[in-house]
């Protein structure tokens, strides 16, 4: 089977629409002696910061080098994409939002030690370097690259299948884009000063469907977002769009940033219905609670959409062991969310690295995300009991998102019974063992050992905003 069996037990009992999920596209056919596409680029780490941060250098390059160890670049092809070009990158951004980042990155480059000129927002938040502009430019390129290719390798596929009377589309083997900085948070606040923020200069996902909007090679373009932190900046770019889906997955409430991502912010004008936020409301959801919003809302609605190309934001800073999301989902649960999107689709797939600061952790995720992009089944796990947000937040995403998607349409019986389901069958969570998340912990510590201390400075800049009354201060994202 392509899928381990236990994937399947939280499937809520006569939902039609929703059970026709799990044979829609259990094992897509993919071409013989095809191999998926990886795109690194070293010169992406030349953006640094000679104070500690979060957002390291080496977070890309630490990603390519341990799925080297693991032995799995020989199972790809490794390109190294391109920089992108002030004409693609308009296809999302404006004009004032490119000449302000090559303006900042010019300005950090001639005073390359005046802290309060490479962090506008203060400690903690976005920095500018004199090579910026260049590794935002490559980041997003490889993205775009990843999109246009798969979409490409596709149609070559389809062209070139065996029989005419085949008319069933062949899916080309996924690309994966190992890229820093991050991107979804760009583009969310069009205020001078504001266009890049959450570490991101250039939203290189959206961008990538921008581009092959524009071109005509993609309609409809799905994209999905696991970083614990809302796609501000994505979801603002395509909220009137109706030919983009944006979907994501975040933590929500008590000012987590960047305070957007509410389950009623669903599109607007034409692109009502088109933006679908799953806001969770509490830290420590696993990797049950995951799957269990992909089995009963994200897999049905993207199967309804049935976008030509879903590209994938895969943050992995809700990951087991990484302090800045709170959150415990493993290395295994981020393959079984990927394998569930293969299932739920049959177009081309591409994902790029967003957030994700524990070295170690991230590299686990990627070489898991990976391996399932490579054609192998991730690893049968017993499910565990939901955590008790998690019912409510996702009645809510239903209630608000059913008048849209009519795959969402369950009979109050069949929600019911899908918790239930997942009551009977899940066992109590365990807990985190120690020996694993404070060594992992440490090593964050050791790479950044003024990150407590960051975090103390921005967490007062953040109380001193709140008591004028202004908005909250920067935060850490990705």
């Amino acid at each position: 089977a392509c899928c381990a069996s236990s994937l399947w037990l939280l499937l809520p009992p006569c939902a039609g629409s929703f059970s026709r999920i799990v044979l829609l596209n259990p094992c897509r056919a993919m071409p013989r002696g095809a191999k998926p596409k990886l795109y690194y680029n070293p010169e992406m780490s030349t953006h640094t910061h000679p104070w500690a941060h979060v957002e390291k250098r080496t977070r890309a390059s630490d990603v390519y080098e341990h799925l080297d160890r693991a032995g799995l670049l020989g199972s790809v092809q490794v390109l190294p994409g391109h920089s992108a070009s002030d004409e693609e990158l308009r296809t999302v951004h404006t004009q004032r939002h490119i000449d302000e980042v090559g303006r900042m990155t010019a300005a950090a480059r001639a005073d390359p030690t005046n802290r309060e000129l490479c962090e506008p927002d203060g400690p903690g938040g976005v920095y500018y370097s004199g090579h910026a502009d260049a590794a935002a430019r490559l980041a997003c390129g490889c993205v775009i690259d990843a999109a246009v290719g798969v979409l490409q390798d596709s149609k070559n596929a389809t062209a070139t299948r065996a029989s005419p009377g085949d008319k069933a589309r062949r899916r080309a083997p996924p690309a994966f884009a190992i890229v820093r900085p991050p991107g979804h948070h760009a583009g969310a606040d069009p205020t001078d000063g504001h266009h890049a923020e959450g570490f991101c200069f250039y939203n290189s996902v959206a961008v990538a469907a921008g581009v092959v909007l524009a071109s005509g090679d993609a309609q409809k373009v799905a994209i999905l977002d696991w970083d614990v932190h809302h796609g501000n900046g994505t979801q603002s770019l395509f909220y009137e769009e109706g030919r983009c889906l944006y979907i994501s997955l975040h933590r929500f409430g008590e000012r987590w940033y960047p305070e957007t991502g509410a389950a009623c912010e669903t599109g607007g004008g034409g692109g009502q219905g088109r933006n679908l936020n799953v806001p969770w409301t509490s830290d420590g959801l696993a990797d049950s609670d995951y799957l269990a919003a992909f089995r009963l809302v994200l897999c049905p609605v993207l199967a309804q959409f049935s976008p030509d190309l879903l590209l994938l934001s895969a943050g992995f800073d809700a990951a087991d062991g990484d302090a800045q999301g709170k959150m415990k989902v493993t290395a295994t649960g981020f393959a079984q969310m990927t394998q569930l999107l293969l299932s739920a689709v049959d177009c081309p797939v591409a994902a790029a690295l967003e957030g994700g600061y524990n070295s170690r952790v991230t590299c686990e995720c990627c070489e898991a995300v990976l391996r399932v992009l490579l054609g192998s089944s991730p690893p049968a796990t017993s499910p565990t009991l939901l955590a008790p947000s998690v019912e409510p937040t996702l009645r809510s995403v239903l209630a608000h998102n059913a008048p849209h998607w009519s795959g969402l349409r369950y009979s109050e019986k069949a929600v019911q019974d899908f918790f239930a389901e997942a009551a009977r069958v899940g066992s109590a969570p365990r807990v985190s063992k120690r020996q694993r998340t404070a060594p992992a912990f440490a090593d964050e510590e050791r790479a950044n050992p003024r990150a407590a201390e960051q975090q103390k400075l921005a967490e007062k800049r953040a109380a001193r905003e709140a008591a004028r009354g202004a908005g909250p201060g920067a935060a850490l994202a990705g």
